[in-house]
């Protein structure tokens, strides 16, 4: 794994870390970025080559993902819920959480279902991705799509009966 990878390991976990405490001035773009000795621009950059995605986005669907574990699983206030993972209210809450999950809040809570959350960055899904990564060049000469038809086949589910919230 590459130093920059090892760093930014480190500053995803201290991104959980601050949501969970509600301490939005460590999660500034500059402070995080300062703690790396990086500028901004840097930062950024290496971080959108790393997980795909803005740093502001990022941090905006950890938030959403934190938000709706607590949603799905308490009975606190949706405007509650929102001030403290940092959205200003509950408008802004309801429209970011619709726009992730195409679901306004009140809509999930009364009909959980499964949904896609943005997970923690590892440092080895731009390996996995194929996105690149420390050296890495991303090249479409090596990829070969092609399709198969195959003969008709029975389709085992199994089921998790210890699932629990939806």
């Amino acid at each position: 794994m590459c130093e920059w990878e090892k760093k930014m390991q480190r500053i995803i976990n201290r991104i959980d870390l601050c949501i969970k405490k509600n301490d939005d001035e460590e999660l500034s773009l500059s402070c995080l970025s300062n703690e790396l000795g990086y500028s901004k621009y840097y930062f950024s950059r290496k971080f959108k080559e790393i997980s795909g995605m803005q740093f502001r986005d990022y941090l905006r669907y950890r938030r959403l993902a934190f938000a709706l574990k607590e949603l799905r699983d308490t009975e606190n206030g949706i405007l509650d819920i929102a001030l403290k993972y940092g959205f200003s209210s509950h408008e802004a809450f309801t429209r970011a959480f619709k726009e992730a999950y195409a679901v306004t809040p009140s809509e999930y809570r009364q009909n959980p279902r499964p949904v896609a959350l943005r997970t923690i960055i590892k440092p080895f899904d731009c390996y996995l991705l194929g996105i690149g990564g420390c050296g890495m060049e991303k090249s479409t000469e090596d990829i070969k799509i092609y399709f198969v038809t195959i003969p008709a086949h029975k389709f085992l589910h199994i089921k998790n009966y210890e699932s629990i919230g939806y």
